[in-house]
């Protein structure tokens, strides 16, 4: 019934689940869950406000993935951002990099301006497909941002290589940009370049943040207490291992 080597695992994956399961259960109940603010999400309203004031475009793209996690969560981030456009009547341009994306980012805009009342304010043509091949992606998106003097630049979802192109390009124009993405190794070139930036599993609680989406929210809940549980066997790990015990390292090999 069991693989050897992997017991340990497999308990701890039960008890993942039922963490977040329990959390979210919590959540539909009513508990009170909140997350703390995170800067790039509160500066979205000010990124919007800005290109209103100067008549100028807002730019969102969600990066060179396809329909990853990252991805997911730079849409539920998009939602909120069209439906503020559609509210303050702000231009809003929508860059994606996959045909399958393109699809998903279009219906993910179009209802948002439907919610905030602005169906007819809602431009097809604004939303656009690049290209798949990431230099002629980041290439492309490099020339809306020249072309269009867009006054905000919001990039969150999945990046790699072609991201400080990106933000490069957004501070030559002097848009004020916001940016987010898990990929560890792009982080440091959006923090060089960008006026905010949400840090890695941040952009997953873009739900949470906007929607207020309670299995969202008892999914963070249960993903905290789930991360202080592995804090803590890193901690006795250490601790055990210098007082020369080898019991938890034996604990997880089963």
């Amino acid at each position: 019934m069991f693989v050897a080597n992997r017991i340990f695992d497999f308990f701890a994956l039960i008890v993942a689940c039922g963490l977040i399961g329990w959390w979210i259960r919590q959540a539909m109940r009513g508990a009170n869950i909140r997350i703390r603010p995170i800067a790039g999400f509160e500066a979205i309203d000010e990124a919007i406000g800005r290109a209103t004031e100067m008549g100028k475009p807002v730019h969102f793209t969600p990066g060179f993935g396809g329909l990853v996690a990252a991805t997911f969560a730079g849409l539920e981030a998009l939602s909120y951002i069209a439906k503020k456009a559609a509210e303050y009547d702000a231009r809003l341009i929508v860059t994606v990099s996959q045909p399958e994306t393109y699809a998903v980012t279009e219906e993910v805009a179009r209802q948002a301006y439907l919610e905030a009342g602005k169906a007819d304010s809602f431009r097809p043509e604004d939303c656009r497909f690049i290209s798949p091949d990431q230099w002629a992606y980041a290439s492309g998106v490099v020339g809306v941002l020249m072309r269009e003097k867009v006054a905000s630049n919001i990039m969150i979802g999945q990046f790699a290589a072609e991201s400080l192109i990106l933000a490069e390009a957004g501070n030559t124009v002097g848009a004020i940009q916001i940016a987010g993405t898990t990929n560890a190794y792009q982080i440091p070139f959006f923090v060089a370049a960008c006026d905010y930036v949400i840090l890695g599993d941040e952009m997953f609680a873009a739900g949470a943040r906007f929607a207020d989406n309670k299995v969202h929210l008892g999914s963070l809940r249960g993903e905290d207490f789930i991360k202080a549980l592995c804090i803590g066997l890193i901690i006795l790990g250490a601790v055990s291992t210098t007082l020369g015990s080898d019991f938890l390292k034996n604990l997880l090999a089963k």
